[in-house]
C-alpha cells in the first residue's frame, strides 16, 4: 500500500532497516539459543512490564487530543488500548522478576536505565501540549508498535519451546505476535496519510524525529537490558 511520501520515506530509511537490525540482535539470539540466564530474561520482561503500567492511558490520552473523525476512519481495524500487564507478569514471574514490586502501588522497582528513557521519550511526544496529536500518533504507532512483532514473536517462541514456558504463561507474548498486531503499526502510517498535512514541514519533521528516536531505542536500546550486565 502507498502511504504519502514523508511517510514512505520514514519506513524505507528507518523502520526497514531497524527491523532488520532488531531481529539480529544479541539479546534475541541468546533467548533462540538459550544462553540467555533467567535473570538477563527476567530483566528484559521486567522492564517491559513497568513501562506497561501506563499504556492504556497513554492510548486513551491520545484518544482523547485526536479528532473522532480518526476512530471513525479505523473501523474495523484494530487498536491496541490495554498493556495488558496483568497477564505479562505471568512471564515476568515464570522468570523470577519482581512482578509485584512492578505491580504494586507505590511501585518499589526500578527498571534498567533503557526503560526509563523510553519510557520518557513517549510520554514527552503524547503528553506535550506544544505537540499535536499526530506526533505521538507516529511515535507510538509507527516508532514502537510497528517494531512490536518482530521483536516479541522471536521471544515468544524461544519462551515456549526453548524455555519450557507454558502457554498460559506465555499469553501475552502470543498476543503481541501474529497479524492482528501488525495492524497496530500500520494504522499509523493509514492515520497520517489521511490526517496529516505533508506539506506542514513542522510537523513531518517532529513525527519523524519520534519515530526515530523510539525505533532507535526499540532496535538498540531495550533489548540491551536483556544482556548480562557489567559488574
Amino acid at each position: 500500500m502507498a502511504y504519502t511520501k514523508w511517510l514512505e520515506d520514514i519506513k524505507t530509511e528507518i523502520i526497514q532497516p531497524r527491523a532488520k537490525d532488531l531481529v539480529a540482535h544479541p539479546f534475541i539470539k541468546s533467548m533462540q539459543d538459550k544462553t540467555a540466564s533467567h535473570e538477563d530474561a527476567q530483566r528484559y520482561f521486567s522492564g517491559l512490564m513497568w513501562h506497561l503500567l501506563d499504556f492504556d492511558k497513554h492510548v486513551r490520552h491520545l484518544i482523547k487530543k485526536r479528532p473522532q473523525e480518526v476512530t471513525t476512519f479505523l473501523a474495523g481495524r484494530h487498536e491496541d488500548v490495554d498493556g495488558d500487564t496483568d497477564i505479562l507478569g505471568r512471564i515476568v514471574e515464570f522468570f523470577g522478576g519482581p512482578r509485584k514490586q512492578i505491580e504494586n502501588s507505590p511501585w518499589t522497582y526500578t527498571p534498567h536505565k533503557v526503560w526509563v528513557h523510553h519510557d520518557n521519550l513517549l510520554r514527552s511526544a503524547i503528553y506535550s501540549t506544544d505537540f499535536p496529536w499526530q506526533v505521538g500518533t507516529a511515535a507510538l504507532t509507527i516508532g514502537i508498535e510497528s517494531l512490536v512483532p518482530l521483536m516479541i514473536e522471536p521471544l515468544y517462541e524461544s519462551a515456549v519451546k526453548v524455555y519450557g514456558v507454558s502457554s498460559h504463561q506465555a499469553e501475552w507474548l502470543e498476543s503481541r505476535s501474529g497479524e492482528i498486531e501488525k495492524q497496530h503499526g500500520e494504522n499509523g502510517y493509514l492515520i497520517l496519510s489521511e490526517f496529516a498535512d505533508p506539506n506542514d514541514e513542522a510537523l513531518t519533521a517532529l513525527a519523524r524525529f519520534y519515530v526515530d528516536q523510539l525505533s532507535y531505542s526499540m532496535t538498540y536500546g531495550l533489548l540491551e537490558s536483556g544482556m548480562p550486565q557489567k559488574v
